[in-house]
């Protein structure tokens, strides 16, 4: 019987989960079998600069997207969603007849235009949770490696499923099974609309939101408008699902700050599209009011729009 084992493994996207996926499963691939996709400038600014996982140094196999590969047998992107349309070109040639393509971005949207550009049979569909990684330039520290749930969008559990469940396995990271991953993807970006946007508001951590105050009240609103909108959707996320990520949040580093949070400290573009943008969409589709997210919405512009005017004197 063949070996089923998958031994080819492109990354795109060194961010927290970058780092993070691309050192557990370079212990457990063959040589060379994982490859991190990315430009020129970028490379290069990895082997000057070093990339750091938790204090030790990572020696990825670089490649960029017009360097001639073989197809890998699973293709993961960790880029942010702003550069999503950029990774959807570049991993070309590292996609043939039998890879598989998986997403660890946020949101509740990015394996739809993945499956536009390469079609819905090679795409699972993916959620990264649990994890308390923060990146600063090319280090990343964490506490908690967490897990990523994963699916195949009508509920089967098919043979590429389980074998990208074995490596994710032996890799160290935990991957969960959900029977509807459509549902557990909207549960997460529930979560994510809250925590991420209320911790950049409020210009705080993980601790800022576990303990009992103004913004974990505001967290749990935001959150509840999500689930309020998912019963129009036909998803149907309950009060159940929120506490279900409240009792995950319990147990993340109390220092630790989402992406987002990370992003505006860093003064880089925000996911905001992905979370507040997305649920005032929504709430115009279905006639609901979603005042929290509108508030969240354009504070958050706010804050991004300040950094950019700093910049913009700066470089005048």
């Amino acid at each position: 019987m063949p070996d089923q084992n998958i031994k080819t493994v492109s990354i795109i996207g060194l961010g927290a989960l970058g780092i993070l996926y691309a050192g557990k499963l370079q212990a457990v691939l063959p040589e060379n079998g994982l490859r991190i996709i990315a430009d020129r400038e970028r490379i290069q600014r990895y082997r000057s600069q070093g990339v750091f996982c938790n204090g030790q140094p990572c020696r990825f196999h670089y490649v960029t997207p017009e360097e001639p590969v073989s197809p890998a047998e699973l293709v993961l992107i960790c880029t942010k969603s702003t550069g999503l349309d950029q990774a959807v070109s570049a991993i070309a040639g590292h996609v043939g007849p039998d890879t598989t393509l998986m997403s660890a971005i946020n949101g509740i949207t990015s394996e739809e235009i993945i499956a536009k550009a390469y079609g819905p049979e090679r795409v699972i569909y993916a959620v990264a949770q649990n994890t308390d990684a923060t990146r600063v330039g090319t280090s990343l520290t964490y506490h908690s490696v967490g897990s990523i749930a994963i699916g195949e969008k009508d509920g089967t559990v098919s043979p590429r499923l389980l074998r990208v469940k074995a490596l994710l396995d032996a890799a160290g990271i935990g991957c969960e099974l959900p029977e509807n991953i459509l549902r557990h993807q909207w549960s997460k970006f529930m979560f994510n609309v809250g925590l991420n946007q209320v911790v950049t508001v409020f210009e705080t951590n993980y601790g800022g939101v576990q303990r009992e105050g103004e913004a974990r009240a505001m967290m749990l609103d935001a959150m509840d408008e999500v689930r309020r909108l998912s019963l129009l959707a036909g998803i149907g996320l309950t009060e159940a699902d929120i506490q279900y990520w409240m009792d995950n949040l319990a147990v993340l580093g109390p220092e630790c700050k989402p992406s987002m949070r990370q992003d505006a400290e860093a003064h880089r573009p925000t996911e905001l599209a992905l979370f507040a943008k997305t649920v005032r969409a929504l709430g115009r589709e279905y006639g609901m009011a979603t005042p929290v997210n509108d508030f969240l919405y354009d504070r958050i512009t706010a804050i991004e729009a300040a950094y950019s005017e700093e910049k913009g004197r700066k470089n005048g």
